[in-house]
Order: structure tokens, then sequence, then C-alpha cells
């Protein structure tokens, strides 16, 4: 029971501080989390909105709840990285000058457009919506190598305006495919979010069979997050994500120290 994405008050839009993170994480039976808070550089619409504005202070407060809650939950010093190609030198110095044990690689502008702000789909079609999403993915991920994992494959899905359908994952097919072999290829991992099962589609990031098809490609390395916010979404449907790792051909979930993974049974 390990939850590796999860966002307090030092995310603009985390709501609960650590402690209240660790304690909530103890309450619904988590033996360790990762705290990931965002660290997106000079974002375009506003380039301090996403960013941890303080790292040592950061830093100081994990390692605060780490003792705090010693023999009750392992806690991880992590962060979510929002790779861009103009920041990816800013974003590689946070792993050299910070001790961080695991590294969320998440992609979440486009050509300088966040699917949040619904002006993304504006000029894009569903299947055009997938495909130049992937594409930034396969650039950046060939470029840059300071992560341990891929961050919610399909982000923009959570925002998408266009319904979502049963053979939607299969969309951008040959693209996912290369995301999948680069990750492999690199020896990184990717992460089942479970944040997709509150979207209509009832499917976390990514479908299981997309986890399934990076399994049999050779990938090793898988990680559960709820992607929380909030206190009441630690832990979401991290028992439900272990059956679907499960499907997915995967007999144990991944968790990382120094940056280093060990894999325990599930």
């Amino acid at each position: 029971m390990l939850d590796y994405h999860m966002h307090s008050t030092f995310s603009e839009d985390g709501t609960m501080t650590m402690e209240e993170a660790c304690w909530q994480a103890v309450k619904v039976g988590l033996k360790e989390i990762a705290i990931t808070d965002h660290m997106d550089i000079d974002l375009p619409e506003n380039i301090y909105a996403f960013q941890i504005k303080d790292m040592y202070g950061y830093m100081k407060e994990i390692s605060k709840v780490k003792e705090q809650f010693k023999g009750l939950l392992k806690v991880k010093a992590g962060i979510e990285l929002g790779l861009q190609d103009w920041t990816l030198d800013q974003c590689a110095a946070l792993t050299v000058n910070f001790p961080l044990d695991f590294v969320i690689a998440s992609i979440h502008n486009v050509n300088g457009e966040d699917p949040y702000f619904r002006v993304y789909f504006n000029s894009r079609d569903k299947e055009k919506s997938y495909t130049d999403y992937y594409e930034t993915i396969l650039q950046l991920i060939e470029e840059y190598d300071d992560f341990n994992v891929l961050g919610h494959l399909d982000y923009f899905r959570r925002y998408s305006p266009y319904g979502y359908g049963p053979e939607d994952r299969w969309i951008g097919k040959d693209l996912v495919e290369a995301i999948l072999k680069v990750l492999v290829r690199k020896g990184k991992g990717m992460e089942l979010n479970t944040s997709g099962f509150a979207h209509s589609s009832r499917q976390p990031h990514p479908h299981p069979d997309i986890l399934k098809w990076f399994r049999e490609l050779g990938g090793e390395i898988v990680t559960i997050g709820s992607d929380a916010h909030s206190v009441e979404e630690v832990g979401y449907e991290n028992k439900r994500a272990l059956e679907w790792l499960k499907y997915a051909g995967f007999d144990y979930v991944t968790s990382f120290t120094d940056m280093k993974p060990e894999f325990i049974k599930i």
C-alpha cells in the first residue's frame, strides 16, 4: 500500500499540509508515501504559479515528517517536474542539488498551452488533442534523463471536452508505443495514476491495457499515485490499482530511495 504522487500546501493547488497527508496515509492503511509537489519552471501563463518557492524549506519539512512518522509510515522526498524543452537544464539541476528519493516527469504544457485551460482543445479535434500531447512527451523524454517515472500519460484527458470512448486508449497508438519503448530503453517507469478513476471514463491514467503493453515490451518499474491535492484523496483507489497492476502483468509495485528502485511484491 504505497502512494507515490501527492501535493501539499507547497504546491499552489495543494490544500493539505505534509503532516495532514501523513496522518491520512496512516489512517487509510498506507505503508509508504512520496510527497511530490509541483515544480513547473517558467510556466507561460504565470512563471511562478506551480513552483516550490523554497526548496530548502520543502526538504526540511519532509525531513521533519519523516522523523515524526518513523515506525508508522515511510515518507520519501519526491517532486513532480513539469517538463518543457527550454527548462530541462534547470530541472536537472534540482536532482543534483537536492537529496530527492523520487522524481516524476510530467508534461502539463504543449507549446505553452495547458489542457487544464481549455484553450488547448479550441484548435484540436479529439485525435489531435491526443497526438500533439504524445508527440511532446516523446520529444521531452528522449532529451531528459533525470527522472524515475513518467506521470499520468494521458493527463489531458481529465479536461477534454470530447466524450471518452472504449477504444480511445488506442488513439495515437504508434506514438504511445514509441514512448513506452523509450521508457524501457532508459530503464524508466510509468505510474498508474488513480485520479483517472474519478473521470467520466472511470479509467486510471493510463488505461491498464497501456500498462500491460508496457510490461510486454519489457517495462519493469511501475508506481501507484493518487495525485492527491487534499486529505480525502490520499490513497484514492489504491487497492483497485493493485488489482489493475496484476492484470497488467506486474507482480510488484516499485518504491524509491535516493532515486534507486526497490521492488515490493504485491
